[in-house]
This record gives C-alpha cells, sequence and structure tokens, in this order.
C-alpha cells in the first residue's frame, strides 16, 4: 500500500491496515499492536505524515493498540487537486470514518500541532469516546481576524507555491530549533516532499478559520498539554489557554523546547504519555534493599559477534573476581543465539527488541556500507530499545549497567539524565565518526555535528558515564580531527576514557597447538585449509562470493588446498557455488578456534575478528566495506600499530588477483606485534571499581 517516496516504520508493522473512502477521497489508516487499550493520534497537518511518529509509534504499539493516519494531501492517503476537498470537517470526519471502521470505542487520543483541534473536538462531540486527551505544541484556535494576519497567511501561501523545497526547509527549521536536531529535520523534508506546495496550501487553508476554545472547555476526560516554550510555530501561549480553558488540565512545559516534541524527543514524550495513562504491567514486585542479590545488566551491540564474544571475556573475568554477582544480557540475535549457547541468561524483555543488524543489512550493497549514514538511520531502532531498557530498570534493580558500543543508552541518557539511576559503564573500540566521501559537504557535517554532540553531551554530564573504557591503547585512537573546530579524536579520548587494551576472549596460548585443533575441528592435518567469514550479518555475502570464485584457480596451484566459507546465522548457504574441497558452514561457534586451524584466513573488516588473528599470529587478508569509516579508518589504524597491514580493497581486486595475492600471503611469513592478553581482566577491574564505588577513599 506504499506510494513512491513514502517512508514507513522500519521495526514494526501494521496488525491492520487500509483505507476508508468519503467523497472519492481514500484515506489511509493502521493499527499497530494488538493489546492493550487504544490510543489514537489524530491525523496530522499534510505538511507530513504518519512517519513523522517513527520515534514513538513502534514502542507505543507494545502497551497500546496504536491508530494512525494519513490526513487527505499526503502519505499514503489521496491528494485530490481541489479546495472543496480540504476542511477541518473532512478532516475531523476522516478521523473518525478510521475509529469507527476498527471499532474504537474509548482511546486515549492525541492532538499535535494542528491536529490539536481534531481531538479537542472529538472529547467535546464524543466524551464517551476519549479516555485521555493529550495536546502536544497544539493549537486551540487558528482564527484570522487581523488584516495583517491576513497578509501574513497570503505570503505564506504563496511561499509554498513558489518554491517548495525552500519552503520545507524554513518550516522544518522552525520546527526543530533545538541543536543537534538535523535528522529530525530532513526527516521533515522527506516527509513533505511526498507532496507537493499546491496540495499543502490548499491543505492548511482548510485549517484556517476554526475556534476550538468553547469546545474546549466542554471536555470533561484527564488532559495532558505539552508544549515548549521555543516553540516557532505554534506559540507557548496556545498550551497555556488549552491548559486553562480545559477544566482539570495539567500543563507540562518543556523547557527551551521546539514544535514537535515526538520527533525530536521521543522517550521524554512516551514517558510523559505512559505517566499521564498510567499504563502499567498488571503485576509487579518490589525487592527489599538487603535482599537484593548483586546484579549487573550487560548490553552488547549485536552488530556481528565480536562485542558479545570480547563481553562475556569481561563477564567471567568480573565473576571470577566476585563470585555472587549476577549478570543480566540485554541484546538481541545473533549475539543472544551466542549466549544462549554459552549458557548465558538472556533478559526475557530482550524479546521486544529491534533488530540492529537487520537495519545495517537493509542498506548494504555490494561490499558496501555506508556505516555513518547507517549508524545515523538507526533512531528508530534507538528510540524503541531505549524505551524498553528504561521500562526494565524501573522493574528491576541492577547494581550496574555496563554497555558496549550502547549508542541507544549512551545518547537517550545524556538526553534525559533524570532516568539514570545506577552506575553506567560505557564500552567502545572507537570514537568518532568521520567521513568518508571526498567531496561530499553534507557527509562531512552531519559527522562533525554528530561528533559535537557526543561532546557537548559528556562536557554537560560526565556523571553519565561512570566510567568510558576504550578497549585498545591510546595509540589505537585516530590522531585526527573529530571536525572543523572540534578537538583531536585521540586528545580527548584520553582526556574522557580509561584503556584497557585489547579484550580477546581466549588465551592465545591455549591455541598455540594447531594440529589439536584441526583434530578437534575435524580438520586433516596436511590440508592447505583457507576459511573466509563474515561476521553474523549478511553483510558479507558479496565477499564470500568473491573468495569462492578464487577457489578453483587457487586449487590449480595449490592441490592439496581445502577451503571453508562461514557463511554465519543469515546468508543463505545455497547462495553460494559448490566445488569440490569447497565447504559452506552456516554458523560455527568460536569461529577464532576455526580461525587458529588456518592456513590463510580472509575476512572482512571487522576489528574483532582482524584482532583474533592477529593475536595468533594466523596469515590473513581483511576486505573493509566500502565507505564503512569504522573498518577503513579506525580498524585500519589499529591493525597497523600491530604490524598487520592486511587489507584488501574488494573492489580493486579481480579474481585472478585476489587468488595470487591470497596464495602469496598464505606463504609468508608474520611479523605482527603480540596481543595483550590481559584486556579483559584489566576491563573488569575498572568495572567493578566503579560498582563498589572505593575510588575516593584513603588506603
Amino acid at each position: 500500500m506504499d506510494k513512491p517516496g513514502v517512508q514507513t516504520f522500519e521495526t514494526v508493522t501494521p496488525r491492520r491496515e487500509g483505507f476508508v473512502e468519503r467523497g472519492g477521497v481514500k484515506s489511509w489508516y493502521a493499527q499497530y499492536g494488538d493489546e492493550g487499550p487504544w490510543l489514537a493520534f489524530a491525523p496530522i497537518f499534510q505538511i507530513a505524515h504518519s512517519h513523522l511518529l517513527r520515534g514513538v509509534v513502534p514502542y507505543l504499539s507494545q502497551q497500546y493498540r496504536v491508530v494512525v493516519m494519513d490526513l487527505r494531501g499526503n502519505g499514503r492517503s489521496d491528494r485530490p487537486r481541489t479546495q472543496d476537498h480540504y476542511s477541518f470537517d473532512h478532516y475531523y470526519a476522516d478521523f473518525v470514518a478510521v475509529l469507527d471502521r476498527l471499532e474504537v470505542d474509548r482511546a486515549v487520543v492525541v492532538g499535535i500541532s494542528a491536529t490539536a483541534m481534531t481531538a479537542i473536538r472529538l472529547a467535546s462531540e464524543q466524551p464517551q469516546r476519549v479516555s485521555h486527551l493529550v495536546l502536544a505544541g497544539g493549537w486551540v484556535e487558528r482564527r484570522l481576524e487581523k488584516p495583517e494576519a491576513v497578509q501574513a497567511f497570503q505570503a505564506n501561501l504563496a511561499r509554498m507555491r513558489a518554491d517548495w523545497p525552500a519552503y520545507l526547509d524554513e518550516f522544518f527549521g522552525l520546527c526543530f530549533p533545538e541543536a543537534h536536531s538535523t535528522k529530525p529535520f530532513e526527516d521533515g523534508v522527506i516527509d513533505g516532499s511526498c507532496t507537493d506546495g499546491e496540495v499543502v496550501a490548499m491543505g492548511v487553508t482548510g485549517w484556517m478559520g476554526h475556534d476550538m476554545r468553547s469546545a474546549a472547555a466542554t471536555v470533561r476526560c484527564p488532559t495532558l498539554v505539552i508544549h515548549g516554550t521555543d516553540d516557532r510555530r505554534v506559540p507557548y501561549a496556545q498550551g497555556e489557554l488549552a491548559a486553562r480553558l480545559i477544566p482539570g488540565a495539567r500543563l507540562v512545559t518543556v523547557g527551551e523546547g521546539g514544535h514537535l516534541l515526538p520527533a525530536r524527543d521521543p522517550v521524554a514524550f512516551c514517558r510523559m504519555l505512559d505517566e499521564f495513562t498510567a499504563v502499567a504491567p498488571p503485576r509487579s514486585t518490589w525487592v527489599r534493599a538487603m535482599a537484593r542479590k548483586r546484579k549487573a545488566l550487560f548490553v552488547s551491540s549485536a552488530i556481528g559477534l565480536g562485542h558479545v564474544q570480547r563481553d562475556l571475556a569481561i563477564a567471567r573475568a568480573m565473576r571470577a573476581q566476585q563470585p555472587d554477582l549476577e549478570i543480566d544480557w540485554f541484546t538481541v540475535p545473533p549475539a543472544s543465539t551466542y549466549l544462549e549457547r554459552e549458557g548465558e541468561r538472556l533478559h526475557p524483555i530482550t524479546a521486544r527488541l529491534a533488530n540492529e543488524s537487520r537495519h545495517f543489512e537493509s542498506l548494504a550493497g555490494e561490499h558496501d556500507l555506508q556505516a555513518f549514514f547507517a549508524l545515523r538511520t538507526m533512531d528508530e531502532v534507538m528510540a524503541r530499545n531505549f524505551m524498553v531498557f528504561a521500562e526494565l530498570l524501573r522493574e528491576e534493580h541492577y547494581d550496574i549497567v555496563i554497555g558496549d558500543e550502547a549508542w541507544e543508552v549512551d545518547y537517550h541518557f545524556h538526553e534525559n539524565p533524570e532516568l539514570k539511576r545506577q552506575p553506567f559503564v560505557f564500552l567502545t573500540d572507537f570514537v568518532g565518526c568521520l567521513p568518508m566521501e571526498e567531496g561530499n559537504e553534507r557527509e562531512a557535517f552531519l559527522c562533525a555535528d554528530r561528533n559535537a554532540d557526543e561532546i557537548e553531551h559528556v562536557a554537560r554530564y560526565p556523571w553519565i558515564r561512570d566510567r568510558a573504557i576504550f578497549v585498545g591503547n591510546v595509540e589505537d585512537v585516530p590522531d585526527l580531527p573529530f571536525g572543523p573546530g572540534l578537538p583531536v579524536i585521540r586528545d580527548w579520548t584520553r582526556r574522557n576514557f580509561t584503556f584497557s587494551g585489547y579484550a580477546l576472549p581466549f588465551d592465545p596460548a591455549s591455541l598455540a597447538d594447531t594440529q589439536a585443533l584441526r583434530a578437534r575441528h575435524g580438520y586433516r592435518r596436511d590440508d592447505k585449509l583457507v576459511i573466509a567469514a563474515v561476521g553474523g550479518t549478511a553483510v558479507g555475502a558479496p565477499l564470500l562470493q568473491k573468495i569462492a570464485e578464487t577457489f578453483p584457480l587457487m586449487k590449480k596451484q595449490e592441490p592439496g588446498l581445502r577451503m571453508v566459507l562461514v557463511a554465519g546465522p543469515r546468508v543463505p548457504r545455497e547462495s553460494l557455488p559448490v566445488h569440490e574441497g569447497l565447504d559452506v558452514l552456516p554458523y560455527v561457534h568460536n569461529l577464532f578456534e576455526h580461525l587458529a586451524c588456518a592456513d590463510l584466513a580472509m575476512v572482512q573488516g571487522g576489528l574483532s575478528t582482524c584482532m583474533e588473528l592477529v593475536a595468533t599470529r594466523r596469515p590473513f587478508l581483511s576486505f573493509p566495506l566500502e565507505r564503512h569509516f569504522e573498518q577503513c579508518i579506525h580498524v585500519q589504524n589499529r591493525l597497523h600499530n600491530y604490524c598487520a597491514d592486511c587489507a584488501v580493497r574488494f573492489r580493486e581486486v579481480t579474481v585472478q588477483e585476489l587468488a595470487e595475492k591470497a596464495l602469496q600471503t598464505m606463504h609468508a611469513p608474520v611479523r605482527y606485534k603480540a596481543v595483550e592478553t590481559d584486556g579483559a581482566v584489566r576491563a573488569a577491574e575498572q568495572i567493578l571499581a566503579v560498582m563498589e564505588n572505593r575510588h575516593w577513599a584513603s588506603a
């Protein structure tokens, strides 16, 4: 049912969707979630559509049956071309028709901006249908009584019709005056580009001249009014007016907040909504403080398997020092699958998380992933998963939270610092987003903006991260600036992080006996063994395909060659070619043991696998993903420090050239610098020091 260019939610699909038709105009609607009370968003002004709600609907649909619709003029709804199809009465009747179609008898009703008038009208005319009313940055009246107001409105319509792209920039620039709002701003512009200035000019005309003040005075349901003091589209006085007119209404003022709170601050909006409607689990448990066991929550990034393997090594080192410590894990497949096989406890609430790996896979090309934009567009995933995280911390007590590249936790804690209730340790193996496309001014600007946001977060709220641990050494941090006018990454990291050294998930000495390892895993002693692996996502499928094509060429020169392709859990085995002596494995647990058997490894350019190969002193070639700033800059800088410059540009090497380079590398001696073996223990000691909170005490 999608129209070209119309973005939809990424992490949730409709339980029901369809169209209502009135007077020949079809309006799209959808229901998300199939349990709980109804929550209906009145359709927003035609300059955007329901995609504006991507930060809140995926989470709210876990507790409510959420109704959204696209107002006639945008989204998946029709765009009639005459003014008579655009009126406040039509907008209201379209909304009621959707509620009737879905048989919504009683709902929490949310009105944002102009559509607050729709919500007020429904609460006044059909009071039995509205259990709670929420108005966010909403108009109560849109009268045009003074000549100067009429003149300004006509000039506004003229700008819409004359230069729609310029108008969208102007409009959403005013909607998001908050610093570092480039992502919601761009989303708004994209949503507005799904329609045109002529349609929206007719649409906004339909909203004008209406006054809901009398209706507001008749509303009797509990009402929450949310309004920002820096709202440049709807004056804060309109929020004060609504709160004054509606009996018993509660006004929540967002200090220095702009116009579209659900888009700019989705966590704050969901919290306000939850607290107001008092939707809570049917039962909960409170354990007396001194009866609580020591517990840690480990939030592990699920992009690939490298993070979770080192995290498990750190967790085991923590338990070795604190045997009574219980650890719950907060992650999704493939990381969760690995942990379960290792006998770890995954918290049941993680079944409600969105999958980060799927997001990255959806944006990948042929051995190409614009990692910065993949991270930047993960905001829907991050908002949904953080709200699940925050819900867990409301219900259960943890002595400490450890987040390994848990960007959602780190970002939203800094944006909502009042939610931090326990020590938080942040781990990462890279600091700073860096542009990859020469001459791409937008990428360079947005990278710098994201870096500046993190720098300002840490400066203002240094206590959010009780400790930040860089999983590596000082020289592993690039000696490059964050961006124009910003600090050098290495200098800033040295001031704001401690360093653990690299955290291996094994002791290299335990894998030194190659022949014993081969016997354990079913490899022959005399095989010339090549193993190719691409991690836990499907992004590396083109690389596996290319490596497989080298096999016949390599085997001509090395008759005893055997090649094993580890497709991982997300690359279909049947998508890869079949050759005698070429094996394809769908998933290999503790892959590092197999790689330690290899005469040559060919791997994607991820840090964990490459460092494991350096530690076991195996010859290897790595293939950093094109435009992947972490693999191409951060990882390569670190591998250079360990004398392991083994990178190959996927697009710049033919199959024949790759076969020759692979054979040459297989027979060449390695001269790697030794990888430290105490990184996991050092990280564990630092984390436990935070939990013990004794660093300030005298000896």
